[in-house]
């Protein structure tokens, strides 16, 4: 009797806990997408483009091993163990292989560390829906200010995955969104899958990736982001047709992402000085002490220009 109180005891103070802290939810969330063994199917829209990927996620304790397969259009194929993320294009003659820095891919948007999320989003609850079979909670992720988009997620009950997500802007207008329309957890360790299903009699060629180039030269002095943005990478490397040194930052909030680029202006060469949207992107660009600086961010045309302006100085080439 004594272990049947103390077993609801804890139960109860649990689900106390829980509905204290509705964000333990979205931690199930990003949790569940990295830790459990899953394979489906989800279709992904971005703007006009509409695609069917097929997913198959496993994580034996150790690593994550993932297999993301375009199901729609020309043949494509990503692979990525832990951070490693390697993408397989192949054409009529051959396959291209290009390497990737590690990112978040549905489901898995979420960020490990959901207290980067919880500092700039407000988080309330909606109805339940079922998707992909599957009963869901849908939870809303509000931004607390106008640099952040609005978010919309549909969670499994049982498991925590997220099943179905939208990106919406300030009008409730979808800019994003990607739903399972089948998935289904299993249990096997095995890695046979874990392979491009591509003609093996063709050629595999890297594409000519750049190399990042380390540098200890303070090129930017970058201060006052927007609320909630933080720097996650800074690179240098040789990019364009006709390469030439390029710096990229990448700053985000846990959610979305905004790469920023600086370059020093080539003689010759015309500047870009505007803003303008490419499908669901916003690009910004400016130039400052005969520096190209440019933005691009699925992201409010406000957080744009004011990553642009967070450049204070720049060094002159």
């Amino acid at each position: 009797q004594r272990l049947l109180f103390s077993l609801l005891f804890i139960f109860f103070n649990a689900s106390a806990y829980a509905l204290d802290d509705p964000w333990m939810q979205i931690e199930k969330a990003s949790q569940a997408a990295r830790q459990l063994s899953y394979k489906g199917i989800f279709v992904y829209q971005n703007h006009q483009e509409v695609r069917s990927i097929e997913i198959t996620h496993l994580n034996n304790g150790n690593e994550e091993f993932a297999r993301i397969v375009s199901l729609d259009g020309p043949p494509r194929e990503l692979l990525s163990r832990g951070d490693n993320v390697v993408v397989f294009n192949p054409n009529k003659e051959n396959v291209f292989i290009q390497k990737r820095q590690g990112q978040n891919l549905f489901p898995a948007i979420l960020p490990s560390n959901i207290n980067i999320v919880k500092s700039s989003y407000n988080l309330r609850f909606g109805d339940h829906e079922r998707i992909g079979g599957r009963e869901a909670q849908i939870v809303y992720l509000d931004p607390r200010d106008e640099y952040l988009y609005p978010y919309k997620l549909w969670l499994d009950q049982e498991f925590g995955l997220l099943l179905k997500m939208m990106i919406l802007d300030h009008h409730q207008k979808i800019i994003e969104q990607a739903s399972f329309n089948q998935v289904a957890l299993f249990a096997s360790q095995d890695l046979n899958w874990f392979k491009p299903s591509i003609d093996t009699q063709k050629k595999y060629l890297m594409d000519d990736a750049p190399e990042n180039i380390t540098s200890n030269e303070k090129y930017c002095v970058i201060s006052n982001l927007p609320t909630g943005y933080r720097e996650v990478s800074h690179v240098t490397r040789m990019m364009g047709r006709q390469p030439q040194l390029v710096h990229q930052w990448i700053f985000s909030d846990g959610l979305s992402s905004v790469s920023l680029f600086v370059n020093p202006i080539p003689k010759g060469q015309k500047s870009r000085v505007g803003e303008m949207q490419v499908g669901s992107a916003h690009i910004f660009a400016r130039v400052m002490n005969g520096n190209q600086i440019t933005v691009v961010g699925e992201v409010p045309p406000i957080t744009i220009q004011k990553i642009s302006n967070s450049i204070q100085s720049v060094s002159a080439h």
